[in-house]
Formats: C-alpha cells, structure tokens, sequence
C-alpha cells in the first residue's frame, strides 16, 4: 500500500472514532484548535506508517501491528461512558488519542536498527557509524545474556534447520523490541516530535512522552502524574485519568507486546501452533465492554490457546484491581474540582464465553483441563534436600562457599568494570553460643535485594547463574569466570543439617550504590521467610545455621579436623578464605593448592620400583583452563618404555616333574598388575602350583572444580560407574591432582558425585592429554619418545589420541 494510501485508511478509520468525533466537535468552538486536528492527522498517519515498517522483518511472529493501535483507540471508547467522553477536555482527549498511536511507537524501530541486530549472527559484521555499532553491541550483550536461545539456534543450524533457527532469531529480536519499547519511544518522539505535542501555545510533549511510557511502568506511578495539568486559561488535563485508561485499553488487546509463554512452548514441538491462529483470538472483536462487564469471548482449536487466554486473563484481573484503585483516587479528585466524571470498570473478566471449538456434531474438538506436569512441592524437596542427592550432610558447608564464591567473583569483575578497588574474602566460621552449634559463612560479594530473594533464592531449581540477570551482568563487566552454582537447590542442603537459616544481605548496584540491607530468617524448607531490615552496612551476604544436635556432621571433629575438612572442600579457592574458630584462624589462597600435589596422593602402590619411572609434571598456566600437578608412571626394560616384562623364569623338577616359576610385570591401562607363580607344598605333601597377582601404581585423582572439591575419581572401577559418567581410560597409570580454572569448565551431576561425558569433557581431557605428553616429551630422548609413541597409539580414547596428535606435530 501507498502511504497516501495509509494516510487515506487512517483519516477514514479516525472518523469512526467517537474520541475524534468529540474532539471535532470540541475544536469547532474554538478555530484556533484547529492546529489541534492537523497535529492529530500528522501525528497519526506517522505512527501507523512506522508500525507497518516492523512486518518487513518480523513476518508472522509480530502480533502487533498498526491494527492494534485502532484497537486500542476503540477499546477505549469503551473504558469511557459516553456522558465521560463529553465532560473531557480537549487536551485530555488530544492525549488519549495521540497516546494510542504512540504508547508503543518503540515497537517500531527504524529498518536500519533491526538490520544492524540480525548482524549479530554474521561471521564479521560492519559498521558504518558509531550509533549502529552502539546498537549492534546492546542487542549483542541480550542475545549474551540468553544463551541457552543462542544454542537452540545453534543447534537448529547444525541440523539444517533454517526456517526453525530464523523463527527463534525473530522471538529473540521480538522479545528484545518489547523489553526495550517503552525507552524506545521516549527516544522516537523526542527525535522526531519535540515541542510538537502542542495544545495552543503549551507543549506537552513532556507529559506526553510520561503518559507512553507510563503503560509499561508499574500501575500505581500513574497516581504520581499531575491530575490537574494547566494546559490553557480553565483548561486543564488529568494526566493519570489518560494513563490508566491507555493501560488498560492496551492490555485489553491481549498487550500484543507479550508472547504468551504457554504457545511458545508449542512454537518447536511436533505439532506447532501458528501465532496467526492466536492473533484472530486476540481480536478486539471478542471482547464485551461496558462499566458492568468484561467479557472476552473464544472458541478455541487448540488447548494452547485457551491456556494463553486464561493466562492472560489472569494478567488483566490483576491489572483490573489495582487500576480500580488508581481509578478511586481519580474520581475522587474530579469529584472535589466539580468535574462530572466518573469510571467505573469490573473487577474481573468474565470467561464465561472463553470455550472450546465443536465439530459439525456438537462434540468438542479437545477436552480442556488444566493439566500439565506439576511438582509435589514436599516430595521433590525430600528428594532434593537429603542423603538421596548429596548423600554426605556436610556437603551443606560446600553449596554455602560456592554461592559466596560466585558471588564475590561476580563483584570483583563489576568493580574493575567500575575502575574501583575490591579485594574479596570469605569468612568460615564455626563456634558455640549457649550450648547451641553454629555455622557461618560471610562473604563481601554481591549480595541480594528482594528481588533476587524473590526471583531466585527462594525458587527451588531456579539458579540465577543461569538467569538472564547474571548473564546480563556477565556481558556488562566482561566476566571471565564460570559459575560453579548452576542448579539452584544447594541452599536446601542446608536444611540436612539445621532447621533455622539466618541471612544478613545487601545487594551492590553500582559504584557506591546498593540496596537497603535485608535479614531473613527460615526456620526449614516449607517455612515463611520471616523478612525483617537488615543491619549489613556493606554489600554481601552472611548465612547462619544453627545446627542440629543430632545431625551435625562436625561435631566429632576438633577444631584442628574442622580446619583441615574445610580445606579440603575448597582446595584451590581464587582469593582468601579465612577459617576461624575458638583455637585461631587459617588462610587460604591460591597459593595452598601450590602447597599440595600429585606426590600426596601416592600409597603403597606407590614405592620405588626398579622397572617403574616416574615422570613429575606441574600445570602452571591458568590459560590452559587448569592448574595442578601430575606423576606418571612408565614402565619401563633397558630404559626403554614396554607394555610387558617378563622378570624372571625358571622351571623346577620337583619328584619328577617340571613346574615353571615365573615372575611378570604388564601394563594394564591405568595400574601396573605383577603377577607370579609358585609351587606349594600341602598336607598330604602333594606339590602345585599357583599364580598370585597384585595391583602396583594404581591410578588415583583428585579433581577440583573453579576451587571447590568434586568428590568423585576420574579412574573409577567400571562396574560401578553410572550412565554418562566419564572415566580418564590412558594407557598409563597416574595420579593427578587439578582444578579446572579460568574459563574452563566441566558439566556435573547435581550432587557433584559424578562428571557428566560432554563436549566439555572431551575438550579437557584433549587438553590435558596434549599437556601431560608435551611435557614428557620434554623430558626424553627422541629415541624414547618414539618408543612411548608406538604404546601409546594402542589406545582407543579418541580424545587422548588427539591430544597426543596436537604433541607429535610440535
């Protein structure tokens, strides 16, 4: 369509507006206004031919559009009995219709900006000025900031998915439109409309620009808007009145602007739903609106969208109840100026038409119930918070400092993003008051705010280090550390060893800036948080458990085991962990793993062997994505590395007959097996032989993830091992002892027993193959090397065979 033709549509579709008709009226007592009708006419065929530009990109997953805009207009003269629409003034009815047009003028960016978003999927983008390049780099820190949809898409194009992988880049594009709207316009209409929003001499532009952005702020704001507005001698505007009615009518459009999550749900599976088919039940037709009623009439064809409609149903029914407050305050303000204005609207929508389609013969097409899969919230907590997860209780102090870690990691990256100095520490202490037992653990990261509490802490399951708030401000300060919290049920083990949990917190914001403190306390897993004002003066979080009598899994320990058990959960922590209890203090750094290695692992089958050569390894460079040391044992005949040797052999003649002793060494994977042969003598003095065997270097690890312990091997007995679990299978015995730092990383079970085979495995154990051999290399003669090679490649371990390649080419 032409835009003269859009400006024809927009002119015809404005005369059935009963808001314009008003304003018609109003402005023919009056011929200056007509400055008024010529603002609307501009203004109007301006927001309707930008909204219609946003189709160009988004096709079919925009449900909104310059339709809604009308809509919008329309429910409005709904919201507003007829005797209302009279008693209005011209500015109040000026606003009301411009600010249909415009509340969501933001939904609309220009055809260059969503061009310079798409680019964030192109392998070398360019920039043909800084605002692009701006742009290009907000969009690129929210795509950051949701990365399990960056891998859906990834994954979609692997598999040659085009057309899945272009629907979840438009929801991403979608999505960020909406969040970012509202600013969006502020930033359109001062661009393009500043000091134009005019009724006779005063410029609303101002006013105007609250007003939009007003519908997408919290609803009782609007009360903070200027109810009685002077825009001309006994003229005046009722901004909050114009608010809330531009709220709810744009809510009662089904607020185009949100994907209802339920039919998004469905957009990937066997049988999509088409968001076309969700757009015809949004229309503005279906609804019946008076001062009495809302009722919003359906008949679906699927069960994903009659759940989207009672979702979104529940939305407005709690918009409808605080608006009714904010409409109380309004009213009673007209009433005390003598103006005859009064709204009404219901309380609640009416669902009583929301149905389910029939066939030709009467019989609904699906049975609609609200079933889904839900959680027994006592039963997966049971499951959760005990030994049938972690098994140990005192994992409880583990969860306590791998929160306080990421939360101080995540500090020290915003405050070098903010230019300040940080030096983060932790404080573990353990000590008795009155006879009761207590745990703490203070840390100066973060900390939290209602919201995070809210959000996340008190969500069992959701994590917010897999949130889009931590990846948000990951992207912000350029964090370089991953996470060791993923899941979000750690804090429930706690309760494995106390029934009270005290929370002293306050939340960083910005440089100098943080929340007001907040202290909670949690008296076991299904307890109301009792939510008080906390003292805290800094940012940070100190957790308090008093522990159970009967279940503290420290209670035996002295204070010297305590210390020495603390130490072992967090092996290698990456700044000062400060241990106290009643007999002193202890420090950990970094450089207390430096103070351990591989040697400390050795046992019995350890000992100094003739044919057995030790090769000692350190891992120094962080970059590598791991830190630690490693002793490898090669076995070795004439100072040449073998898989077999035969030490000694000798047959015996004993009453006649032969039997041969012998004595061998072999090469088992990762041990050394000596096995040898005997002759016995027994009762009846009848002689025979037999063969014993034994194990010698046989492989052991201890293995650390971002400083804290995992408590599994990576050389575990086959037969017990469980599905997916990795196992370092060489061709040589080892003991290793290694954190994974920086920004590698390795996926673990829940209860952190087990690690998990993923591409994040065989990227490590590539690179610690590649590490370990380099290094020996180093340490022989090419004649040796050689020798070790032809052994070697007997293996079927794929990764340690590339890993090995990558050190044969050096």
């Amino acid at each position: 369509m032409a835009n003269d033709d859009w400006r024809a549509e927009t002119q015809i579709r404005l005369k059935k507006s009963k808001l314009y008709c008003e304003l018609v009226l109003k402005c023919q007592d009056d011929p200056s206004n007509h400055q008024t009708l010529k603002l609307i006419d501009d203004a109007i065929y301006y927001a309707y031919q930008r909204t219609k530009t946003i189709l160009i990109h988004m096709g079919e997953f925009t449900l909104h559009d310059g339709d809604h805009l009308f809509r919008v207009l329309h429910l409005m003269e709904r919201l507003l009995p007829a005797e209302a629409i009279k008693e209005l003034s011209t500015p109040e009815i000026l606003l009301l219709i411009l600010s249909a047009f415009f509340h969501d003028i933001g939904m609309a960016p220009d055809n260059k900006t969503v061009l310079t978003w798409k680019k964030i999927w192109d392998k070398s983008p360019d920039f043909s000025d800084e605002n692009e390049e701006s742009e290009y780099a907000k969009f690129q820190r929210y795509v950051s900031s949701r990365p399990d949809q960056s891998e859906r898409i990834e994954s979609m194009l692997r598999q040659g998915d085009a057309s899945g992988a272009d629907l979840a880049k438009s929801y991403l594009i979608t999505d960020y439109i909406r969040i970012t709207h509202a600013n969006r316009a502020r930033e359109i209409i001062q661009e393009s409309w500043l000091e134009k929003i005019r009724y006779r001499d005063t410029d609303l532009t101002v006013e105007f620009s609250s007003i939009c952005f007003s519908h997408n702020d919290d609803a009782l704001a609007l009360l903070e808007l200027d109810k009685n507005y002077l825009c001309g001698p006994d003229t005046y505007a009722c901004l909050p009145l114009v608010a809330v009615i531009l709220r709810l009518a744009d809510l009662l459009d089904f607020d185009g602007k949100r994907t209802p999550e339920t039919l998004f749900s469905h957009l990937f599976v066997r049988h999509p739903i088409s968001l076309k088919e969700w757009a015809k039940h949004r229309a503005v037709e279906a609804w019946s609106i008076n001062s009495k009623v809302i009722q919003f009439h359906a008949k679906c064809k699927h069960p994903a969208i009659e759940a989207s409609i009672h979702a979104f149903c529940d939305i407005i029914d709690n918009e409808l109840s605080v608006c009714n407050n904010v409409l109380s305050v309004i009213n009673e303000f007209n009433k005390s100026q003598e103006r005859n204005i009064y709204i009404q609207i219901p309380f609640k929508v009416d669902r009583s038409k929301i149905e389910t389609q029939k066939d030709i013969f009467g019989k609904p097409e699906y049975l609609y119930r609200q079933s889904q899969f839900n959680l027994s919230k006592r039963q997966v907590i049971d499951l959760l918070m005990g030994t049938k997860l972690y098994g140990d209780p005192a994992v409880a102090l583990r969860e306590l400092l791998q929160n306080s870690i990421d939360a101080c990691l995540l500090r020290k990256a915003l405050e070098e993003s903010w230019g300040n100095s940080y030096t983060p520490q932790i404080h573990v202490k353990y000590h008795t008051e009155n006879g009761d037992d207590f745990l703490e653990v203070i840390d100066n990261g973060t900390g939290m705010d209602q919201h995070i509490v809210d959000s996340y802490y008190s969500r069992v399951g959701a994590s917010f280090y897999k949130s889009p708030d931590f990846y948000d401000l990951k992207s912000q300060s350029n964090a370089n550390f991953t996470p060791t919290s993923r899941f979000g049920i750690g804090i429930l083990s706690t309760f494995m060893v106390a029934d009270t949990l005290e929370v002293d917190t306050r939340r960083i914001y910005g440089p100098h800036n943080s929340s007001e403190p907040i202290n909670l306390t949690i008296e076991g897993q299904e307890s109301i948080f009792w939510i008080r004002t906390g003292k805290r003066l800094t940012p940070g979080t100190a957790t308090k458990l008093m522990l159970r009598k009967t279940k503290n899994p420290w209670d035996r320990m002295t204070e010297a085991e305590f210390t020495k058990h603390v130490a072992s959960v967090i092996p290698n922590p990456p700044f000062s962990v400060i241990i106290e209890t009643s007999a002193g203090k202890r420090e950990l750094d970094e450089n207390s793993f430096k103070e351990s290695s591989a040697d400390s692992l050795k046992n019995h089958t350890w000992d100094e062997h003739e044919n057995v050569k030790h090769f000692e390894i350190e891992f120094n460079d962080k970059s590598k994505g791991f830190v630690g040391s490693a002793i490898v044992a090669v076995l070795e005949r004439d100072e040449k590395p073998v898989k077999n040797i035969d030490v000694n052999s000798k047959d015996v003649l004993v009453d006649g007959k032969s039997y041969t002793l012998e004595k061998t060494i072999n090469l088992a994977g990762d041990n050394i097996i000596m096995s040898s042969t005997s002759i016995q003598i027994d009762d009846d003095a009848g002689v025979h032989s037999s063969t014993s065997t034994s194990t010698i270097f046989d492989s052991r690890s201890k293995l650390s993830l971002h400083g804290i312990e995992v408590s599994t091997t990576l050389f575990p007995q086959t037969w017990y091992m469980q599905k997916n679990q990795v196992r370092l299978n060489w061709p040589l015995p080892m003991l290793l002892m290694i954190d994974i730092c920086e920004e590698g990383d390795l996926d673990l079970n829940s209860a952190r027993t087990q690690i998990i085979m993923s591409e994040k495995w065989m990227a490590f154990e590539e690179r610690l193959a590649e590490a370990i051999f380099s290094a020996i290399k180093k340490m022989v003669s090419d004649e040796y090397w050689n020798a070790l090679v032809v052994l070697l490649k007997e293996s079927k371990n794929a990764n340690f065979l590339a890993g090995l390649e990558h050190v044969r080419r050096e």
